[in-house]
């Protein structure tokens, strides 16, 4: 027999041999072995492929969030704004709204801390819709101002005021207590780091140095300002009066001119006894009509009496006046002496009044340096500048060194065309004395904590004069942005701006209920003729 033939011989064999229960026992304990071990391997590839999955998860966090940060809000001429360019101008727009009208908000039903998308601005449009649409009007103007900047070969280096920027920026984190990473996602939103705003902060200060100089350029002249004054001179006339009020006496219970009571069962409390609380007596007409013509006869008395028992109101303006008494105060024939009695029934009362004066205030504004320091040091800052120069030079030298982390902020602590209005009465009070002359200094203590180094500079334009060349300058520079901005296309595919569709449909139906309005009157206009020639023929 050959080895081949043995071989397969004995194969045969044990492939016949008979199985017994051990051999059994020992071939299913095999085969859970060789099952445990292949479920090792499986678990060992599902592990491997779990870890993958959470390290790509993990990865995927920077990488969505750059995705969130860059992803298209709006397409404004044609350029994608992202979510980053889109956040900080809306929290530019949105910080300044606060900062402006910080004290007035919570008359306009706004509360900074709620969602601003939960409350209303309009009948239509949330607080937060109101500022996505000054945010896109802001990047409209921004871009609009920068071709136009560009096209005239204007040029401005930024850096040095970038730097400044962002020196601020950390100086307001340091007095906040937070990183200026924590406050830069604060100021201008959650996905902001000073790179990725590092763009849009250079370009605004490119675009507001560019608009700077579209402002001097376009500042009116002295005739356009008193052209604009004699044609609204109510605007900015200043009135003195006298003034005095004679307050009707109204009955706080029922007299002979009350109006009957109905009989009704009398209310108790709980404990038998009449309700301690009760409401205030409402006087009838005949009352107040009684207790008005009492008042009248005392306010026409107090007609001579006016000028030494009145009250002197002077500088008043028209807007600082009651409603009821403009008319009179301001009436060009109105001449001193004048004397009246003007009813007022809303309030039950009469004003006694005789006219004083009419007169443009030409009170001179002032132009001063400013240092702010803390209480003790102050005068200890103003002999310092004694020992040296003491010019005004010097003074802002000082002001640059002791300004420094103050709200003021401008170089040399100079500070132009100061108001009586625009500033601390304490201050106020040395800068607008009659006998102040240019170069004169003195110590400010505000009773705020603060104690201010002032220097006199010297008289500026009468507050009337900049509130004119605000209001030209003013109009004129929003024509232009209107002008440059008219072209400039905003683009909202994927709807991610809900002021867009609101402001066009409110659009689309007025335009509807216009075109309704024309086609009525038309129809009207067609039919009239036709019945004033039927009964033109029937007569």
């Amino acid at each position: 027999m050959s080895k081949k033939e043995k071989v397969t011989e004995q194969k045969e064999q044990k492939e016949q041999k008979v199985m017994t229960k051990y051999d059994l026992k020992m071939q299913k304990r095999q085969k859970q072995k060789e099952k445990e071990k292949k479920q090792r391997r499986i678990e060992k590839v599902v592990g491997v492929v779990v870890i993958l999955a959470l390290i790509c998860l993990i990865a995927s966090f920077p990488i969505r969030s750059y995705l969130a940060a860059h992803d298209t809000v709006v397409i404004i001429n044609g350029e994608d704004v992202s979510q980053i360019e889109f956040d900080y101008n809306y929290n530019v727009v949105k910080n300044n709204y606060f900062n402006q009208y910080g004290s007035y908000l919570s008359l306009f039903g706004l509360d900074t801390s709620a969602d601003l998308s939960t409350q209303m601005y309009s009948d239509t449009l949330s607080w937060n819709d109101y500022f996505e649409q000054q945010a896109v009007d802001s990047i409209v103007r921004g871009k609009a101002l920068r071709i136009e900047a560009e096209a005239e070969g204007f040029t401005y280096d930024v850096t040095e005021d970038y730097e400044d920027y962002k020196e601020g920026i950390k100086e307001v984190a340091e007095s906040l207590g937070v990183s200026t990473k924590e406050y830069i996602q604060q100021a201008y939103g959650s996905y902001a780091t000073m790179g990725r705003v590092e763009e849009y902060i250079k370009d605004s200060l490119f675009v507001n140095a560019y608009y700077d100089k579209i402002s001097e350029e376009n500042a009116p002249s002295d005739d356009e300002i008193q052209a604009h004054y004699e044609a609204d001179t109510d605007s900015y006339d200043s009135v003195d009066y006298y003034l005095t009020t004679v307050e009707a006496e109204l009955p706080t219970e029922p007299t002979e001119l009350a109006d009957p009571v109905e009989e009704t069962e009398e209310t108790e409390s709980t404990d038998g006894t009449e309700s301690a609380e009760e409401e205030a007596y409402e006087p009838s007409e005949a009352e107040i009509e009684k207790a008005m013509a009492d008042a009248k006869v005392l306010a026409d008395a107090a007609v001579d009496t006016v000028t030494t028992d009145g009250e002197l109101e002077e500088n008043m303006q028209y807007t600082d006046i009651t409603s009821l008494l403009r008319e009179w105060l301001f009436d060009e024939a109105r001449t001193e002496g004048d004397t009246t009695v003007i009813e007022d029934t809303t309030n039950n009362r009469y004003y006694v009044l005789s006219f004083v004066r009419r007169y443009l205030d030409e009170t001179p504004s002032a132009n001063a340096r400013i240092i702010m320091t803390a209480d003790g040091i102050a005068d200890e800052i103003l002999e310092e500048w004694k020992s040296g120069e003491a010019t005004g030079e010097s003074f802002g030298v000082l002001a640059d060194k002791y300004n420094e982390g103050t709200s003021f902020t401008l170089e040399g602590g100079y500070y132009e065309a100061i108001t009586a209005d625009g500033t601390q009465e304490a201050m106020a009070e040395w800068l607008f004395d009659e006998s102040r002359a240019a170069g004169d200094t003195t110590v400010v203590d505000t009773g705020d904590g603060n104690a201010y180094v002032l220097y006199y500079v010297g008289p500026n334009d009468p507050e009337w004069k900049l509130t004119v060349r605000d209001e030209i300058l003013g109009e004129t520079l929003e024509n232009y942005l209107q002008e440059i901005s008219a072209n400039i296309p905003v683009e909202d595919p994927e709807g991610n701006l809900d002021y867009i569709a609101i402001l066009e449909a409110e659009e689309a139906a007025a335009e509807s209920e216009a075109a309704e309005t024309d086609t009525a009157e038309t129809d009207t206009s067609e039919t009239e003729p036709a019945d004033a020639t039927e009964s033109t023929e029937g007569e």
